[in-house]
């Protein structure tokens, strides 16, 4: 039979999740009773049930209590829900039962019934040993004697007595049962017995519950004590002016205040982050909200406001970026930043001063002497009439990216620990998915269609091409020295960087892109080639090329000289072959440098504290990519040729940083990795 609950909210009468991580750690989470209340699965922090998984999707699976049982739902993940095995369809309620394995990608959740509703089974109460009665007369068959009489009264007293014993015996035994509690009256009593060999619990006890009962009977589990609390930690990473376009004009009157504010949890429970939750206050007392509610998501996107949450779950320890947008009167402000979320005292965290038309005119490329010169001078005062002042200059829009480059797929890796995967990330809508696992440095085809990258896994180590269905894979370097694969401009040869020789030089080699582990060929040394889309070939150099980045032909030939620094690497040419766009640690920081083809006209791009490199172009050209760290987070960022326009186009799932077992000649960190970018 079922036990009665005694009390609803106690941990033992609920249902579970048993959630088990890949790295081995297991929670449990609290199934709510409410039948309406579906429970969100998935990597993302706004999830009910937040997974450590880098192979689970952002949004993997949701489960819901219905008609008594529980049901599952996979929500279109890149790997799929398991249910014992066996693949469910996606998008479709599946019936869920106690004691079926839930498999998200390297995720298994198991479904724990609550205590109060396990079978148990009913013990009959054993009759203890009656030491306090007489014991039961036996009847003895003797040959029947001729009492005598004098013997006779001697029995008859003697029977009187024993009758007298046995109903004092019975009265005296109802007496003490109803001074026993109600509940107890069934429960065996201790037997006053002589001393026999003590039994192992739960072995040769005979049935016996008092032996099978460690003395004092079940404890009950501790209930932690202390404060139950959410600690909010704000941290402002970043503050920066912007205009307001409208058409090709900005807005002479009001523009945009952007501040990116990380939040994190320290306490023990979860508190709600909402972007919608953030005001600024300033020191006269005027309040101005955030405005992204007011806001289309695709312009907010296109202004680099892409990390935005509402009612999110911020777990303990959690920690999430939060991109606000405020608009506000061209002025200078004295103001602070306030946090006001439900049950929580409001946080308030100083911005200083900002002056907005020095920012602005900064942005528009004003030279920062010019200002500070203009905000120095004092007027000479004069007895002329004072002129009707003109309408101000119009504030020339900053150079942005163009909507044509906000297009197509991003491929590119994310170190997981022991070796890389890689994803894809969608340009226009900043979707990202999985991809494939165990592999890093992808290089799409000139059309697209096809993927090249190098594989970490085990059973198939070196360099795989494929059709982006999967169909079609073929491993054309079967080396783990062989790196950095880069499709010739019809697509119908592979080129690499090699240590495979045994004097680990850094060879440059070419194999067919469909021929099954070729021994290829050696074109000469050099490390890093990327071919651009007009077939012109750019490397690092190495050995007898020296230091620097190269220009050649595609067969490695022609080599001419665009740098001589030796940090300068990961090179990569931009569609009409007139500029190379490089990482370098030329100011001890890795940037984002771009230089003409023929080594003239050398701009830094990046400047901030942050490790930006591993540039990519737009397939047109208007655009580079490339990943940072800007934030504290590492990300995928977009920006123009010039370097204007920087904004974020989508978080990575992890750092693209990392080095695979110890082998220095097949793992360089992301210094020999790649993203890539097609239409």
């Amino acid at each position: 039979m079922s036990q009665t609950p005694a009390k609803p909210q106690e941990d033992r009468f609920k249902d579970h999740l048993m959630i088990h991580h890949p790295g081995g750690q297991s929670e449990k989470f609290s199934i709510p009773e409410n039948d309406e209340t579906i429970i969100r699965i998935g990597r993302e922090l706004d999830n009910d049930v937040v997974l450590t998984d880098l192979h689970a999707s952002r949004h993997h699976t949701e489960i819901r209590r219905a008609a008594g049982g529980l049901e599952i739902k996979d929500l279109n993940s890149a790997n799929g829900t398991l249910l014992n095995q066996t693949r469910i369809e996606p998008d479709t309620w599946t019936k869920l039962f106690p004691g079926q394995t839930v498999q998200l990608a390297e995720t298994r959740i198991t479904w724990q019934k609550a205590a109060s509703s396990q079978s148990t089974v009913v013990m009959r109460a054993q009759r203890p040993p009656q030491t306090d009665a007489p014991p039961a007369v036996t009847a003895v068959t003797a040959q029947p004697q001729r009492p005598t009489t004098k013997l006779l009264p001697w029995v008859i007293g003697l029977g009187l007595i024993v009758v007298a014993l046995v109903v004092a015996g019975v009265l005296l035994l109802l007496f003490n049962n109803a001074d026993q509690p109600e509940e107890t009256a069934t429960q065996p009593t201790a037997a006053n017995t002589v001393a026999e060999p003590t039994a192992t619990p739960g072995r040769d006890s005979g049935g016996n519950l008092t032996a099978q009962t460690p003395a004092g009977g079940p404890t009950s589990t501790a209930t932690p004590v202390g404060p139950q609390l959410a600690i909010p930690v704000l941290e402002i990473v970043s503050t920066q002016v912007s205009p307001i376009i409208f058409g090709a004009s900005p807005s002479t009157n009001r523009a945009y205040i952007f501040i990116d504010v990380r939040a994190r949890n320290s306490g023990n429970i979860p508190f709600q982050f909402s972007i919608s939750n953030f005001s600024i206050q300033t020191r006269d007392g005027q309040i101005i909200p955030e405005a992204g509610s007011h806001t289309s998501e695709n312009y907010l996107k296109q202004l680099g406001a892409i990390d935005r949450f509402e009612n999110l779950a911020l777990t303990p320890g959690g920690s999430v970026l939060g991109s606000l947008v405020f608009e506000v009167d061209i002025n200078t402000y004295d103001a602070e930043l306030v946090f006001q979320a439900p049950n929580l005292s409001p946080l308030v965290l100083g911005l200083g001063t900002i002056d907005m038309t020095r920012e602005l005119d900064i942005l528009a490329g004003t030279p920062i002497a010019a200002i500070e010169s203009a905000s120095q001078t004092t007027p000479t005062p004069t007895l002329e009439p004072t002129p009707t002042p003109t309408r101000p200059a119009l504030i020339p829009a900053p150079q942005v990216v163009a909507r044509s480059a906000l297009a197509g797929t991003i491929a590119y890796p994310v170190f997981n620990g022991a070796d890389y995967d890689i994803y894809l990330g969608q340009v226009d809508s900043s979707e990202t998915k999985f991809f494939r696992a165990h592999a890093s440095q992808p290089a799409f085809s000139s059309d697209g269609s096809r993927i090249a990258f190098h594989s970490w896994d085990s059973g198939a180590r070196g360099l795989i091409t494929m059709d982006m269905s999967g169909a079609n894979a073929t491993i054309v370097g079967g080396f783990a020295e062989d790196q950095l694969p880069t499709w010739n401009a019809d697509g119908s040869e592979i080129i690499f960087l090699s240590r495979r020789s045994g004097d680990r030089k850094s060879l440059l080699m070419k194999v067919g892109s469909s021929i099954e582990r070729s021994d290829g060929l050696v074109m000469g040394e050099g490390e890093y080639p990327t071919v651009g889309a007009n077939g012109q070939l750019v490397l690092k150099g190495w050995g007898n090329t020296a230091f620097g980045l190269r220009l050649a032909t595609a067969n490695l030939k022609e080599i001419k000289t665009v740098t001589n620094v030796e940090q300068d690497t990961a090179p990569t040419l931009s569609p009409d072959g007139q500029k190379i766009a490089f990482m370098s640690r030329r100011e001890d920081n890795w940037d984002i440098y771009v230089i003409n083809a023929d080594g003239s006209n050398l701009q830094r791009l990046t400047s901030d504290p942050a490790q930006d490199g591993l540039p990519a172009w737009s397939p047109d050209g208007n655009a580079l990519a490339f990943v940072s760290d800007q934030g504290g987070i590492w990300a995928i960022w977009v920006m123009t040729p010039s370097g204007k326009g920087q904004s974020q186009l989508f978080t990575m799932e992890g750092s693209p940083d990392g080095f695979v077992g110890s082998d220095t000649y097949a793992s360089r960190g992301w210094a020999e990795e790649r993203i890539s970018w097609t239409k």
